[in-house]
This record gives C-alpha cells, sequence and structure tokens, in this order.
C-alpha cells in the first residue's frame, strides 16, 4: 500500500512563541491605534458618510479669534507695506541677467 504525503503549511500545526512583551506592545499600540481612529471618527465620519462636505468645516476649537479690533488700521499697515515692498524698477532683475550673458559670450 502506498502511503500518502501529508503537507503541513507553514511548516506544521504548531503556534508561533512571542515573548510576554511584544504581547503587551502589541495590545498598548493596538489601543492607541483604535483611539485615533475613534477621534477620527469623532471629527470626520459626518464627511465619511456623506451627511456634510469636507469643504464645510467643523468648528475650530482652536482658532484664536476671528475678531481683529483695528481691521482697517491693519489693511491700511499692509497695503503701505505692500507698496513699499513693489516698487517697479528695484525688483527687476532683467538687467542683472543682461549683464550675466554678456559677461558669458565674453568667456567665448
Amino acid at each position: 500500500a502506498q502511503q500518502q504525503q501529508r503537507r503541513n503549511m507553514g511548516g506544521g500545526s504548531h503556534w508561533m512563541e512571542v515573548s510576554d512583551v511584544h504581547t503587551k506592545l502589541g495590545e498598548a499600540f493596538g489601543f492607541v491605534c483604535w483611539l485615533w481612529v475613534f477621534h477620527r471618527a469623532r471629527n470626520d465620519l459626518p464627511v465619511v458618510l456623506g451627511w456634510r462636505h469636507p469643504w464645510e468645516h467643523a468648528e475650530d476649537p482652536w482658532a484664536v479669534s476671528d475678531h481683529v479690533d483695528n481691521e482697517e488700521e491693519v489693511a491700511a499697515d499692509w497695503n503701505d507695506f505692500m507698496v513699499k515692498s513693489i516698487k517697479p524698477g528695484e525688483d527687476d532683475d532683467d538687467e542683472d541677467d543682461d549683464d550675466d550673458d554678456d559677461e558669458d559670450d565674453d568667456d567665448e
């Protein structure tokens, strides 16, 4: 009589031995992973389920303030800064590029 060959996938029927430290670390990291999943679900579940659009942001609890006391003065300061920072001619690097091109032509 011919014997049938029996194969055990993965080396047999024994379980992999894992140290107690690795088991505890795995449980701890798994716990942190699930905390993160539930935290994100609390914030993003309405978007995932289609109850609201992602661009309709929820209230930001860390926002400093939407109110600016002297908004007109801040806008005027910003406009003055823009005018001073963008002066025609001072910002133009085309002349420098032309000088560099002339120097390159001299090298040839």
